[in-house]
């Protein structure tokens, strides 16, 4: 976006310019997130030996996890061996290295070849287009459609879309395909006025255009449809005001924070922030026993259904090629999350390509927020008529504690929330909102002429504007620890009995498992029950100590597997795999442009032992997005979530320790 480029300079100038005073790196904790002053020494080691030369453009300064046996054994005050994966281009060449923050060492860099994808874009790539506004193919489009003054041009917005991996010639180099809006009067909504038909090919690292795709003039569609209250109020009026409601915590909330580990009703937790994945939980454990060593979104892959030149490269990767955590948006009390919220802030590393400052430490502010919530049901409950006593009610209030984090990913919004319950759950819910990708077409209704053709990829969502549909997968990677590392993982089904000899029924169902021995064994997309246990431990009635994944949101992919090669996750609902700390995405380090099966298909490629081992699973969540008038001008939160459940790691109902809460209000 060509006015967003100089306040992009002035703020990341502004963060070099202020520095960071020299001062002893801050972690106390393995897991601990890389601070300033580490972000700034990872380059500048490379830098000072000669590793990295000036104008390599450092991509992600990110922490490499210690050895999980190290992480296990750390006790406070232990010293701290920090180390950071560097990620940097040079010479239109990508690398990696992982340096040693505490001795000032590092593994000589690794070339990443392009058969191996290329890093994911970084911050000036998203931002500054300057350079195209003097391109005079690039103007000349843009006269054909009658913007050709200054002021016009001005209000082109260019966004840089990835390109995905379709074996075409420009792939070669490190591209983005871009598309214009019209945003003049634009406030909220920068995407009600596309530039249909025309495309625009960059090379990001020549910073030169490769070629324009123009497929005709379609008229640019006049309404900004911005959804600001007092738009909205001025073309709809605006319902009656509501009465106050106030969520309050007048004696403080009943979760502390110490550090990076977050302690609430039992459970304990270790939580940063990264620039990729965005909110990392690691080392969760309830009531001291382990549960999750490690969870965290691994990737999204959202395609677009839609063959034309302009849309069939739509397949983007939102975490691998522009990162979540980059693009958290800060966090709206009242709004986005109760009063009585506490919001954290984070810091990671921006990319800019200036030989005196390498890399910049760009603070985040209040991308973090946890809070408690009354859900107003009950935990348990029963009411007994019949008692000797006369009428009995026994029953406990549920309150969550719940983790949150809102990306803002181009046109849409996501909201990934970890949900910890006073049973012992842990619950991912993912929530969708923003702005519908629309297209320009000619139609203001599907009876026009040619509407029928019009919306074939995409229904009519306003006049002009036609929604493509389009789907979501959302990966995350849970590295359960069920009362320790070595965990086995059963899949069950619900089998129907029939021959039940004397009795009147005639059938009944009862689980059967399976324990699956090796990872090929484990790609899953049916089953009722997915148990991970623990072979060694056992409750008080003689089962495992285990833990079930209970999904809701999960679809088919519906594609040809050729359109998703780089994203084959999505095949299947759940993977299993033996651990290896270097498998962090399921679909690899570098999706962006890589044209092969990178991520899982490659890490079951040695079909490890899955038993009595430790083990991660792969658990995609899916939504197939048909759109409807509803959801424009912006879109409704959409909601998909799954589970961890204890499945007997308990002797009883964890919860029956519950005090009746001071906020129950007696019949």
């Amino acid at each position: 976006m060509k006015f967003l480029v100089p306040f992009l300079s002035s703020a990341l100038a502004s963060l070099c310019l202020t520095a960071f005073p020299p001062a002893a790196f801050s972690a106390t904790h393995p897991m601990d997130p890389l601070d300033e002053l580490e972000i700034i020494s990872a380059a500048e080691i490379l830098l000072n030996a000669g590793a990295a030369g000036p104008g390599a453009v450092f991509q992600g300064v990110d922490l490499w996890e210690p050895a999980k046996e190290e992480v296990l054994s750390f006790s406070p005050g232990d010293p701290l061996v920090r180390r950071a994966l560097v990620h940097f281009r040079q010479h239109q060449q990508s690398f990696r290295s992982i340096v040693n923050l505490t001795d000032g060492t590092f593994a000589p860099p690794v070339e990443i070849p392009v058969s191996e994808g290329q890093l994911g874009l970084t911050i000036s790539e998203v931002f500054d287009f300057s350079f195209l506004y003097s391109e005079p193919a690039f103007l000349a489009a843009l006269a054909l459609r009658g913007i050709d003054t200054p002021e016009e041009v001005n209000s082109v917005f260019v966004t840089p879309l990835t390109p995905g991996s379709f074996g075409l010639p420009e792939e070669t180099r490190r591209i983005v395909r871009a598309q214009m809006y019209y945003v003049e009067g634009g406030l909220v909504n920068l995407y009600s006025r596309p530039i249909e038909g025309l495309q625009a090919v960059v090379d990001l690292d020549d910073q030169v255009l490769i070629n324009i795709i123009d497929t005709g003039v379609v008229p640019i569609p006049e309404p900004n449809h911005n959804f600001d209250e007092a738009t909205v109020a001025e073309a709809f009026g605006l319902r009656p005001p509501l009465k106050p409601i106030r969520i309050t915590q007048p004696e403080g909330a009943n979760f502390t924070i110490n550090g990076n580990f977050v302690e609430w009703q039992k459970w304990r937790l270790h939580l940063r922030f990264e620039r990729r994945a965005g909110t990392v939980l690691s080392l969760v454990t309830y009531d001291g026993r382990s549960v999750l060593y490690q969870g965290s979104l691994s990737e999204i892959f959202v395609p677009y259904q839609d063959p034309d030149v302009h849309w069939f490269y739509r397949t983007f990767m939102d975490a691998g090629e522009f990162g979540l955590g980059m693009l958290a948006s800060p966090l709206f009390p009242g709004l986005d999350l109760p009063e009585n919220s506490v919001l954290l802030d984070a810091v990671i590393s921006a990319a800019i390509p200036d030989p005196s400052v390498p890399v910049v430490p760009l603070p985040l502010d209040n991308v973090l927020g946890i809070f408690e919530r009354v859900t107003g049901n009950p935990a348990w409950r029963h009411f007994e008529l019949f008692s000797p006593a006369g009428p009995q009610y026994e029953g406990r209030a549920e309150v969550e504690l719940v983790i949150r984090m809102i990306a803002q990913v181009g046109n849409y919004d996501y909201i990934i929330d970890w949900v910890l319950n006073q049973r012992g759950g842990i619950r991912v819910e993912v929530g969708l909102t923003g702005i519908d990708a629309s297209k320009a077409v000619l139609s203001t209704s599907v009876s026009d002429p040619g509407g029928e053709e019009d919306t074939e990829h995409g229904p009519l969502i306003a006049p002009n504007l036609a929604a493509t549909y389009h789907s979501h997968h959302f990966n995350f990677r849970l590295d359960l620890d069920v009362d320790g590392p070595n965990n086995s993982f059963a899949l069950g089904e619900f089998k129907l009995l029939k021959n039940l000899k004397q009795s009147p029924r005639k059938s009944v169902w009862v689980p059967e498992e399976e324990v699956l021995k090796r990872e090929r064994s484990a790609q899953i997309n049916d089953g009722d029950i997915w148990r991970v246990f623990n072979p060694s431990r056992k409750n008080a009635q003689g089962y495992n100590t285990s833990y079930i994944v209970e999904t809701h949101s999960h679809s088919e992919t519906l594609l040809k597997p050729q359109d998703y090669r780089r994203a084959r996750f999505i095949e299947n609902a759940l993977w299993v795999t033996g651990f290896n700390p270097q498998e962090r995405y399921a679909a690899g380090d570098t999706p962006n442009q890589n044209p092969g099966e990178p991520g899982l298909p490659e890490y079951i490629a040695d079909n490890q032992s899955i038993q009595n081992t430790d083990i991660v699973l792969w658990h995609t969540l899916s939504f197939h997005h048909v759109p409807s008038a509803e959801d424009f001008p912006v879109l409704p939160v959409e909601r998909g979530s799954f589970e961890l459940k204890p499945a007997n790691f308990f002797n009883r109902n964890p919860a029956l320790d519950l005090r009746r809460a001071p906020f129950e209000v007696q019949p």
